[in-house]
């Protein structure tokens, strides 16, 4: 790579190492307080709990306004933030009355939303109608809600864009709405109607209310010296307020997605193609000219709450995975040969865009692209500090450039292997400073799982090849094979965490499941089924810490202190 090259570095604390826990906020769950879904009151109580284990950072996934699929990867916009986290009660919410929850929200109807997985339909249902019930008592003529209004000028195009959807049956698939309301120039003329500006008001309203809980949130965190990460994808949903009303920012002909690899192969389209995920490329010139205002945008919003923000797929940066197809048409090409499907694109394949990194001058092109937006991304993130997840097929110049730009990776430890024949697990202690150790994301099987799976391999027709497996993993933990239990046991967990923040990793983060060794798994990918984004906690983070769970977690708060990683206790007022 060019040697010439000039970009933003960010500065990081090394030496004050932290330790934190990554909890999606629909998982969460207080005692018999919510309505079905986590809310900013359980985030509040997520705080109160990483303080007692001495952790410091809270990772959560993204918390946008969720579309039909409810992942928080496909969201309703880039800036507005999600009412089903909102908390419902008349000090959260201005307007709302205690006789409006007895009518609208008796426990007759919270009681079954409590039970089991999210059931996002009527829980999103209920909120929106005590927040429209809420909305029409408000009479408060608020300074706040106007600076609100006035300073965040993506307000306007995600308030019609969201009037259009109630217009619409709900759907945020503008191409298929009523002929006239498919493009933006067509709405905006008939938004003049007073009951389509009316909902508009309405719209904004809720996200002022949204803004203004999680600014609570902040405040509780910063009190209590936790600090917050967030998430940005690094896409955005073909069918949101973002391609609907600045289209020009977008190519709507391509798909961006992953390609083939070993470890997501949900179905056959996945394992024979990759991972389509729909989101349109970005046309980064036409952005460019604009000073990248959209994603200037983007991270301001994020910053307003978070202390950190990880991107997710950060290699889109650099040179992203493209379909000539959108998913709908995914099914055309399952069981197609390659020059069948060339055929029916007109002579494009999946591959990498703008350019693959086959050629030298090419993977350098790349690399000051990835550069440049990444220095863009600094710039706008001000204080607020970056987190870089660079899993999947990386190019070789992708981790040394975010490691010269001051921006933690990621390292997975069972995907970090020796550069031997004998594919042993890296050592620990060989783990850059600048990272972020994690033994999985949401998107992986949980710790119990993998040991379960990996038991059987062991234990079944190839078991020599598990055996091996399963050698290297306690070589790793710095133990003989023979001592390798036969079934996932508190003893292995304990050990595993006491690696993992025994490493010179500046951030180690244990995913809430694995904490407690459960088998809940957050999302599969390649697979579009109702159990991703909706698995819940079995009880309320007060409640793990009376029960069975007080041993681990007792060891935890003690690992975290021995390995240097306790929070600060120079706590704000």
């Amino acid at each position: 790579m060019s040697k010439n090259t000039k970009f933003r570095v960010q500065q990081i604390n090394l030496d004050k190492k932290l330790a934190g826990l990554l909890i999606p906020v629909f998982a969460m769950r207080s005692d018999n307080k919510d309505f079905g879904i986590g809310d900013t009151a359980c985030v509040m109580q997520a705080i109160d709990f990483l303080a007692s284990l001495n952790m410091s950072v809270l990772q959560l996934l993204p918390i946008n306004e969720t579309g039909a699929d409810n992942s928080p990867y496909n969201a309703l916009s880039a800036n507005a933030l999600d009412p089903v986290y909102l908390t419902m009660t008349p000090e959260m919410v201005p307007g709302l009355s205690p006789d409006m929850l007895n009518e609208l929200a008796p426990e007759s109807v919270l009681e079954p939303l409590r039970q089991g997985a999210v059931n996002y339909e009527p829980v999103k249902k209920l909120k929106l109608a005590l927040l429209r019930a809420a909305y029409n008592n408000f009479t408060s003529d608020d300074e706040s809600l106007a600076a609100f209004k006035r300073d965040r000028a993506w307000l306007e195009g995600y308030s019609l864009f969201r009037a259009f959807m109630d217009e619409n049956g709900g759907s945020a698939v503008w191409t298929e709405w009523r002929p006239e309301h498919r493009s933006v120039d067509k709405c905006q003329t008939l938004a003049q109607e007073p009951a389509i500006s009316e909902r508009r008001r309405f719209y904004e309203w809720v996200q002022w209310v949204a803004y203004r809980q999680w600014r609570q949130v902040r405040a509780y965190a910063d009190k209590l010296g936790v600090e917050l990460m967030g998430d940005i994808p690094f896409g955005v949903s073909r069918y949101s307020a973002d391609v609907f009303c600045q289209p020009q920012f977008f190519d709507l002909e391509s798909s961006g997605g992953a390609p083939p690899e070993t470890f997501f192969q949900g179905d056959k389209f996945t394992e024979v193609w990759g991972q389509n995920w729909g989101i349109p490329l970005y046309d980064w010139q036409a952005l460019k000219k604009n000073d990248y205002s959209f994603w200037r945008q983007r991270v301001r919003s994020t910053a307003e709450i978070f202390h950190y923000f990880r991107i997710d797929h950060v290699l889109g940066f650099f040179r992203v995975y493209a379909f000539p197809w959108i998913p709908e048409r995914n099914g055309e090409f399952v069981d197609l040969t390659l020059a069948q499907a060339k055929l029916k694109t007109g002579g494009r394949l999946p591959g990498f865009s703008p350019r693959s990194d086959e050629e030298p001058e090419d993977a350098e092109a790349n690399c000051q692209d990835g550069t440049d937006l990444l220095s863009m991304i600094l710039d706008a993130a001000g204080d607020t500090k970056v987190v870089a997840e660079d899993l999947g097929m990386v190019p070789d110049y992708v981790r040394p450039r975010l490691q010269e730009m001051g921006i933690p990776g990621f390292i997975i430890p069972i995907f970090e292997r020796e550069d031997d024949p004998e594919r042993n697990f890296r050592k620990p202690e060989t783990y850059e400073p600048l990272s972020l150790a994690t033994l999985g994301t949401h998107d992986h099987q949980p710790l119990k799982t993998y040991y379960e799976e990996l038991s059987k391999w062991w234990h079944g027709p190839d078991g020599h090849e598990g055996w091996q497996e399963v050698s290297r993993l306690m070589r790793f933990l710095g133990l003989e094979p023979e001592e390798a239990p036969e079934h996932f046991d508190s003893d292995l967990q304990k050990r595993i965490f006491k690696v993992l923040f025994s490493s010179p990793s500046w951030l180690t983060v244990l995913m809430i499941s694995d904490l407690f060794a459960s088998a809940k798994r957050f999302n599969e990918p390649g697979l579009a089924e109702d159990s991703n984004w909706s698995q819940r906690l079995s009880k309320s983070f007060a409640a793990y810490r009376q029960d069975e769970k007080r041993e681990i977690l007792s060891y935890v708060a003690d690992l975290v202190v021995s390995c240097g990683r306790a929070r600060s206790l120079n706590l704000g007022e």
